[in-house]
């Protein structure tokens, strides 16, 4: 266990008021073919007069386009993702913000479906991307890397392209079976405890973590099942990602 996540333990109170903002006017949520969808999240933590109460304010903004190519049935989907969280109260760029309540990327999921926040990316497995704090050194002349703690940050964006389109089988259009290429840029950052001091923008868009990539889309009433090749095209040494094929089932969200 790292000191960071030794110095939140115990016990925390979460007195909190959330508002979700969510326009969709895609024509579906599972392929979107025309239209646009942007969300809008704020959540504001710390309301109860407690001194143990968790005082945070976290703003989430996702917008995503869909435009028609005009052949194959083919779209061009797109969409960028950002959020920041912080403390409130007096010194409260000094003071840190609870690791549950931060922002990891990664996981198994489609970031077409995704609508809701930045967290799905292709290739990268659950908090791949995120500040690390080393655990314990491995005492194993083998073994080249410290187990870490992902502890999450304050900030990210994300940004992804997809271009999807009919295969020539009739009997794959018919079951609305489709060929999909994408591409996934983003990171995620520090900006409390004194971090903002060193932060830089250039330097935070420079090292986004990015995939590329094919695949099959397999879409039904319930979720979209893709299966796809990924490319890693940039991860730094403590990222859990990896080319290969990946089995995906994502719900709309």
């Amino acid at each position: 266990m790292t000191s960071s996540v030794k110095m939140q333990l115990g016990h925390d109170y979460l007195s909190s008021l959330k508002y979700t903002l969510k326009i969709d006017k895609r024509n579906s949520p599972v392929r979107p073919t025309k239209g646009y969808a942007f969300i809008a999240k704020t959540h504001i933590g710390g309301l109860a007069p407690d001194s143990q109460s968790l005082r945070f304010l976290r703003q989430e903004f996702d917008l995503r386009c869909a435009i028609p190519l005009g052949f194959y049935h083919a779209a061009l989907n797109f969409g960028i993702c950002s959020g920041v969280i912080f403390p409130w109260g007096s010194g409260f760029l000094n003071r840190t913000t609870s690791i549950p309540e931060r922002f990891f990327l990664g996981g198994n999921l489609s970031p077409v479906c995704a609508l809701g926040g930045p967290k799905a990316s292709w290739g990268f497995k659950t908090r791949a991307t995120s500040p690390y704090e080393p655990k314990r050194q491995i005492d194993d002349e083998n073994a080249d890397v410290a187990s870490r703690d992902s502890l999450g940050g304050n900030f990210t964006v994300t940004a992804l392209a997809d271009l999807s389109f009919d295969l020539p089988t009739r009997w794959f259009r018919e079951r609305g079976i489709h060929a999909h290429v994408f591409a996934y840029a983003g990171n995620v950052a520090m900006l409390t405890e004194n971090e903002f001091r060193s932060f830089s923008m250039q330097k935070f868009i420079g090292s986004f973590r990015s995939s590329a990539g094919i695949g099959v889309v397999i879409p039904t009433n319930r979720f979209r099942m893709e299966l796809n090749y990924c490319y890693i095209l940039k991860k730094f040494a403590n990222d859990h990602a990896k080319a290969g094929f990946w089995l995906t089932f994502s719900r709309p969200s």
